[in-house]
């Protein structure tokens, strides 16, 4: 890293400034989260394979009278399901909501740890029309008869189940390569940059024009060889075969937060580096932090960056638009080499 960076890194006080952006991007992340508003359910921490579980769900004031459903989906894994088990029935629901209470047996199948409740609101009882719904955590199913202090009910957390939409369209490849070009071409440029300055400043400055070209090059090779998707494919693989998938939410919102944090940090300190490397290394940073954040695959963002124009989406425009300002930054410095003042 080039010597007037890290003379620009600030010290305590820069730390406490990122734990606070962190723990402000973070709670502007759970409120963005999907919440089943209109619903409270309760059941025992764990459910008895071939015994019934009693579920109690409390609905909120509803626009108009309903029927509101409970149903049982089995897992073999925290992370699959096995689909449906057992259905609760239907009972009426008036508009000032209530509370009702559902037996539901807890059929044995092969493979059974685990089961999910699916409660919905429908005027008819069926899931064809239903206008709300919500899936409940999973319950852990055991084979013996459970302690009285596992029969006790709890609230679970809730999830609600979105109506399924068209998957959005396949990205073009041209921008992505495109990006690789420019990261590519600035890599050139700042290697030229670093020749073209010996002799004339000192041996740092050229270093940090080197460690910059390969930052670029390591930033372009990523681009073309799409591994920002081969990564999160694998870290998705990974989680599931440790069945540790269902705990992504709270780990992305996490790594969300210090990501934003780090980087809005990291930008000032790029501000009081050297003007000459200013929009390469902001272009740098930002383009570490957009992929970075993109790899974490939280709903909200995914929501905002699957936005796409004729193969364009979002998050690729804003990669294109950092490769263009590391070259900018790139060229400006190798003219003003050139220029006579």
């Amino acid at each position: 890293m080039p010597r007037d960076l890290i003379a620009a890194l600030p010290g305590r006080t820069g730390l406490a400034l990122l734990l606070v952006g962190a723990a402000l991007v973070w709670w502007g992340l759970q409120r963005t989260e999907p919440r089943a508003e209109w619903l409270r359910v309760e059941a025992p921490s764990r459910a008895v394979a071939g015994q019934s579980l009693r579920l109690r769900v409390h609905v909120a004031p509803l626009p108009e009278p309903a029927r509101v459903c409970a149903d049982l989906h089995w897992k073999p894994s925290r992370n699959e399901s096995g689909g449906y088990l057992a259905g609760g029935g239907f009972k009426a629901v008036g508009r000032e909501g209530g509370t009702f209470e559902f037996e539901i047996k807890v059929r044995p199948v092969a493979g059974l740890r685990f089961v999910t409740g699916i409660i919905f609101v429908s005027r008819t009882g069926s899931w064809r029309d239903h206008t709300l719904a919500a899936a409940t955590e999973a319950i852990p199913v055991s084979r013996t008869a459970l302690e009285p202090a596992e029969l006790r009910m709890e609230p679970l957390r809730l999830q609600p189940i979105e109506n399924a939409t068209n998957d959005p369209p396949r990205p073009a490849a041209f921008p992505r390569w495109l990006t690789a070009l420019l990261f590519l071409a600035a890599a050139v440029v700042a290697w030229t940059n670093n020749r073209a300055a010996k002799g004339s400043t000192p041996a740092a400055d050229g270093r940090g024009w080197r460690i910059m070209a390969v930052l670029a090059v390591l930033a372009g090779l990523c681009e073309l060889c799409g591994l920002e998707a081969w990564l999160g494919a694998r870290l998705r693989a990974m989680a599931r075969a440790e069945d540790v998938y269902y705990l992504r939410i709270a780990v992305q919102q996490v790594v969300v937060s210090g990501i934003v944090a780090a980087t809005i940090l990291l930008l000032v300190v790029v501000w009081r580096a050297r003007r000459s490397r200013r929009l390469l290394l902001a272009g740098l940073a930002s383009y570490l932090a957009i992929s970075l954040v993109n790899l974490s695959s939280l709903h909200v963002i995914d929501q905002i960056t699957g936005h796409s124009w004729r193969g364009l989406s979002l998050v690729q425009a804003l990669k294109l638009a950092c490769a263009a300002v590391c070259l900018l930054g790139a060229c400006r410095h190798r003219r003003g080499l050139r220029s006579p003042g």
